[in-house]
């Protein structure tokens, strides 16, 4: 599909009625090579809505989702001139990542990069969890959420960033979700968390086994992916959990 421009601003078509463009630049900071590089927030958009907020329609419309991406001048230049040119009209300059960043210049940059994966863990969470909340979101926007947190989640230094922003109680939540997608997408996000937080998996599933009459609220599909989830947990090193008297979903 063509992409289009809007304002000289690109307008990428993401598919048959969804579409997104750059709305705001958040802030600057210098890459690895030392050239700048620039956040820009995009904002994901109904072809529907967009034409009804261009008429300036009154009534009240959902909030588009957003995605933020760092970009290299090059490509803020292509895809989004207008924005980088009023900032510089205005004076109005993007202030440097270090002064948006809680840590200071002579942080390594290891350190650095781990506490920018900490904060977008705890974004994504949040956004997961307003999805979930929503119950008009569409399927494909939890399973892209939860796709991104699968791969943060593979990182071992990240799991406690998981734990304090309630990603926990996130996925138990998913892996009770009404669709199969969800809960196979929730299923391998706790088994990559596992993979370094042996006690994640287990804790979710024995709070999980603590619901009454869980396998009610279950199709057969669902009861199964948690009997899987169970039956890793007990031959992997989380085997010195013990599960006597555990009340497991019926199949």
């Amino acid at each position: 599909m063509v992409n289009e421009r809007h304002n000289g601003n690109l307008l990428v078509h993401l598919g048959p009625k969804l579409q997104a463009y750059p709305e705001e630049l958040l802030r600057q900071r210098r890459g690895h090579d030392g050239q700048p590089q620039y956040l820009i927030q995009w904002s994901v958009v109904s072809s529907g809505e967009r034409a009804a907020g261009g008429s300036g329609a009154s009534c009240a419309a959902p909030k588009p989702e957003s995605i933020s991406l760092w970009m290299s001048a090059e490509e803020v230049c292509a895809s989004c001139p207008a924005l980088l040119g009023k900032r510089q009209q205005d004076g109005q300059w993007v202030r440097e990542e270090k002064a948006a960043r809680p840590f200071a210049v002579d942080v390594p940059r290891d350190e650095a990069s781990l506490l920018e994966m900490q904060a977008d863990v705890r974004s994504l969470v949040q956004r997961a969890g307003r999805q979930m909340s929503d119950g008009g979101a569409p399927e494909s926007s939890i399973l892209n959420t939860v796709h991104v947190l699968s791969a943060y989640a593979s990182i071992g230094s990240l799991a406690g960033a998981f734990r304090e922003t309630g990603a926990l109680d996130l996925l138990m939540k998913m892996l009770c979700h009404k669709e199969k997608q969800v809960r196979c997408s929730a299923g391998k996000m706790l088994r990559a968390l596992a993979s370094h937080d042996a006690g994640s998996r287990a804790s979710v599933l024995l709070s999980l086994s603590q619901q009454d009459g869980i396998e009610w609220h279950m199709d057969f599909d669902g009861r199964y992916t948690l009997l899987e989830l169970f039956a890793e947990t007990t031959s992997s090193k989380e085997h010195c959990m013990s599960f006597e008297g555990i009340h497991l979903p019926q199949v």
